[in-house]
């Protein structure tokens, strides 16, 4: 438990609360094992205002998590933009295609490939 201050405490500070937050100030005071009047005590003084350093470095912090969250945000645009043409390719067709291409070649000795692959059916009749 914190420790307590010589001066008498006999002033209070009214702070509305809603249930939710009630509950985790609750909570945060009991994981640093004080009392919700301590708990609060301690960090209304601990908080202070950023130093001009400090602001300079969080504004600047800001900036550089915007670059990276646009940089995500064009990253997944493109990852969605190719899922896409993935889902409409038409393999079969595609193949099919490839295979009319490469049959009609002339300068390919489709038997001697068959061979080579150690394939025993030959080229298809066209």
């Amino acid at each position: 438990m914190a420790t307590q201050a010589a001066d008498v405490r006999n002033s209070r500070v009214v702070v509305l609360v809603s249930d939710g937050e009630k509950r985790r100030i609750a909570a945060n005071a009991r994981a640093a094992d004080m009392s919700v009047s301590d708990f609060m005590r301690t960090a209304a003084e601990r908080y202070s205002e950023p130093t001009p350093t400090e602001a300079a470095l969080m504004k600047d912090l800001l900036a550089q998590l915007e670059q990276a969250n646009a940089a995500t945000e064009a990253s997944l645009a493109r990852l969605t933009e190719t899922a896409t043409r993935a889902d409409m390719f038409d393999e079969p067709g595609y193949r099919a295609k490839v295979r009319a291409e490469l049959e009609a070649r002339t300068d390919i000795d489709w038997d001697r490939v068959a061979s080579f692959l150690g394939l025993t059916v030959g080229r298809a009749a066209a």
